[in-house]
């Protein structure tokens, strides 16, 4: 990060190649899109090369790339909500050809578990972006309390309580789904 504070643009390669696996994860795990979450860490990395220069050399690198990707994440979350609303979703139609692999789950399962995905990702939508931020970074992404208080700017406790209602909310709304 200092050589491309310093104008060193090969830098840039150097800090995806180390940083871009994780902060996918991240935003794959907030966005549950794979093609919005490369673009999200694209569009991170275009930010932080364009605001290198001013980075603050005491920060540490990984929280500060990790609330860039979160903030793009966040954004391109509302973007797509709001366009989501305007549109008239499609059936998805079963492209098979009629053979089942030996042990592959059921038709039946296949739809159990799209409806399962289909009511964790929209509980987790629901959730207020920050609580939304906190749950995905501890439970999809596995950082650890401190860590997320220092990706998102929080004190400690706010993350803990924010994790704790994220956490109450989603057993209220799957809390039928689970029976």
């Amino acid at each position: 990060m200092l050589r491309l504070a310093e104008g060193d643009q090969h830098a840039l390669s150097e800090l995806m190649r180390r940083h871009s696996p994780r902060l996918y994860r991240v935003a794959v795990g907030y966005l549950r899109d794979a093609e919005e979450a490369m673009e999200a860490v694209q569009e991170a990395f275009v930010k932080a090369y364009r605001s290198a220069a001013r980075w603050d050399r005491s920060a540490q690198v990984v929280p500060w790339l990790t609330r860039i990707v979160i903030n793009e994440s966040i954004d391109r979350y509302r973007r797509t909500r709001r366009r989501r609303a305007l549109e008239e979703p499609l059936d998805e139609g079963d492209a098979h050809d009629g053979r089942w692999a030996e042990g592959a789950p059921s038709p039946e399962r296949k739809v159990l578990g799209r409806e399962l995905r289909e009511h964790i990702d929209s509980a987790v939508g629901s959730l207020p972006d920050r609580q939304r931020a906190i749950f995905v970074l501890r439970h999809y992404e596995g950082m650890e309390l401190n860590e997320i208080a220092g990706a998102l700017g929080m004190r400690l406790g706010t993350v803990k309580s924010g994790l704790h209602r994220a956490v109450y909310r989603l057993r209220e709304l799957l809390g039928p789904v689970a029976r």
